[in-house]
């Protein structure tokens, strides 16, 4: 235990050598620090309150250790100042009151008055220890920065950074206005299970868990639809479900394996009225929370109140003059994508290859609130086909700043074509699309019992929080990220000695286990090896590689201003966020390589042997001194 633990466990014992209790009990609080400010507002001078108050809150500064003393006292509100005085106390008292640091947690009562210099503050005639604090705070000057610590202690984030809290109680009103703006137009709010036999709903791999009672596999649900559309089978016709989702997929700036999303149902609607609703959600929000519809996201203006309504087909031809609906064969459409260098996969057809497009050259181009309508069929298993066109269907996705806001379509309601596209999905899994939907039989026998004209909407959360709070980072809208563990944690964790936040020891092998491949015999002469071209790179940005288990896709800063990109099938051994920043080796003159349809160019380097009979992977990491682009020899 460090010098600075012991101290304050020192003044614990003190506080209880005076028959203090170190961690306190129920303090009736009758004031919080803004309403203070605002009631007392009117003081002049040197004038104290008539009326007596009481408050509570955590010790963010003392300042003097005299007969008298001003302190800063923080609760939910904001921060007010307070003074101990020891004619006022008393000397036992005081005495007390020396024994506290920066951190504790107090209760307060006394008068309001105002100081020589202008400072509504509280005279503390009486005060109470409600919780003794035995770790420092960061110091106030740099407070608490290192991004990593932020999200693992966010208990400390909050203390330190009051733009964090602000976000969160943004975060509150949102969903507070999301629900209201639905309860008013008579939707009711319901539940469904986060646990089922099939997982369905969306396009994405499951977590899966075991229930020991019943000795089955179970998912952690995708999607709340096929369950919320039961319910409009069932007569419910208005209801929407906000709650946590579960994606067993990479994590980076805009994805947490579990998230927040609304998924909402409307019988005899269509996809133009969710449209509506989508619209409506979003100024509401926007509105009741911020004042405004106009806000600054990273430094660009977005004006929510003026939205853009294009089909898919269309935007991409704007922006390539490519027409991939006038294709009357897959080969037609292959060429098109050649032409303007976009990938994709063989088993894509017209449909796939148009949405490959509109990823490839639209997408990020979305920075004003966009409707984005007419997706193909092949891509949207569950939406209606379009009437006039059966090659799209009768959905919508909304773009804001280039990324997906909310997605929805009148609802496929006829179990024949369903099934049909169930048994579609069935051959994509078999092709290797393991987030392909399964065929859910129980949800077809629903829809036979006759499922409404339904409109149907999703919509992200924590998404919808980023851009009205202007956070760049989905883990700085939850309080409580996805984060790889530290050494000890999930594991028995006896002692308390060392921070969370410190490094991880280095992890000890017993050579003993170690199994590593045989050199090769055969040289390779020196102007072959000479040619290879190893170089420093620095990771601007890494993320998951969609539809893909095991490769990352990395940004690199080479040297030479461009930037590259790489993939590497490393995913089982590190996510994504914890190599940003790295400095890394790569050979960068191989030649360029389709995976996944992107194009890597180059290879990173990794050490790699056997360990007690499974493989251990470790991505070579020079020192951040060395600049990007400098050459290995």
């Amino acid at each position: 235990m460090n010098e600075l633990l012991k101290v304050r466990r020192d003044k614990l014992a003190a506080f209880e050598a005076k028959g203090v209790a170190p961690f306190g009990h129920r303090f009736e609080v009758s004031h919080h620090a803004n309403e203070v400010l605002e009631q007392f507002e009117h003081l002049e001078g040197e004038a104290e309150s008539e009326e007596e108050i009481t408050i509570a809150g955590r010790l963010m500064a003392i300042r003097g250790h005299g007969k008298a003393s001003f302190s800063v006292l923080m609760d939910r509100s904001g921060r007010i100042q307070i003074y101990f005085k020891l004619d006022v106390l008393g000397e036992e008292k005081y005495s007390q009151f020396k024994l506290l640091d920066i951190g504790d947690i107090i209760g307060v009562k006394g008068k309001v008055f105002r100081t020589r210099r202008g400072e509504l503050t509280v005279r503390v005639d009486d005060f109470d220890l409600l919780s003794k604090s035995l770790r420092p705070l960061p110091e106030k000057f740099h407070g608490l920065t290192d991004t990593e610590i932020r999200y693992r202690q966010r208990y400390v984030d909050l203390i330190m950074n009051p733009e964090v809290m602000n976000t969160f109680v943004a975060r509150t009103n949102i969903m507070k206005s999301i629900r209201d703006y639905l309860d008013e137009r008579d939707f009711l709010e319901v539940e469904t299970p986060v646990l089922g036999t099939i997982a369905g709903g969306a396009a994405a791999r499951p977590f899966i868990t075991h229930h020991n009672t019943l000795d089955i596999d179970m998912y952690l649900r995708i999607a709340t639809e096929l369950n919320l559309k039961r319910l409009i089978v069932g007569g419910m016709e208005r209801v929407y479900e906000m709650g946590r989702v579960f994606r067993n997929e990479g994590m980076d700036v805009r994805h947490n394996p579990e998230f927040t999303s609304i998924e909402i149902y409307q019988a005899y609607a269509d996809y133009r009225d969710l449209m509506d609703i989508t619209e409506g959600i979003v100024l509401n929000a926007a509105q009741k929370v911020l004042g405004t519809t106009v806000i600054n996201y990273q430094g660009t203006e977005i004006d929510l109140a003026k939205v853009k309504r294009i089909s898919m087909n269309d935007a991409v031809k704007e922006a390539t003059g490519k027409d991939f609906l006038s294709c009357q064969t897959v080969e037609e459409a292959r060429a098109m994508a050649k032409e303007i260098g976009v990938p994709y996969e063989e088993r894509f057809g017209i449909g796939g290859i148009l949405n490959a497009a509109f990823e490839e050259k639209v997408e990020e181009s979305l920075i004003q609130p966009t409707f984005i309508t007419g997706h193909p069929t092949e891509i949207s298993p569950l939406a209606k086909r379009n009437p006039e066109n059966p090659m799209i269907t009768d959905r919508f996705e909304f773009f804001i700043y280039g990324r997906e806001l909310a997605n929805g379509f009148t609802e496929l309601n006829d179990p024949i074509d369903q099934e049909g596209r169930f048994l579609d999905q069935m051959k994509q899994r078999e092709a290797g699309d393991d987030e392909a939907h399964e065929m859910d039989r129980d949800f077809i026998t629903a829809l036979e019992y006759g499922l409404p004209p339904t409109g149907g909407l999703g919509i992200g959360i924590d998404r919808l929080v980023m851009f009205l709070t202007d956070s760049a980072s989905i883990r700085d809208v939850l309080l409580f990220p996805t984060m790889k563990p530290l050494a000890g944690e999930g594991r028995k964790n006896l002692t308390n000695d060392v921070p969370a936040a410190e490094a991880a020891p280095v992890e000890k092998l017993d050579l003993s286990k170690v199994k590593v491949e045989p050199l090769f015999e055969e040289c390779v002469d020196f102007e072959t090896f000479s040619k290879s071209d190893f170089r420093a790179v620095k990771v601007k940005a890494c993320e998951a590689v969609k539809k893909s288990k095991k490769l990352l896709q990395f940004t690199l800063d080479d040297g030479t201003g461009t930037d590259r990109t790489i993939l590497s099938g490393i995913h089982a051994y590190y996510e994504p966020e914890e190599l940003i920043g790295k400095t890394l080796v790569a050979i960068v003159n191989l030649p360029p390589r389709a995976m996944m349809g992107i194009e890597s160019c180059g290879m990173l380097l990794s050490a790699v042997c056997e360990y007690d009979g499974e493989e251990k992977l470790n991505l070579l990491m020079v020192s951040d001194n060395i600049p990007a682009g400098a050459k290995l020899y």
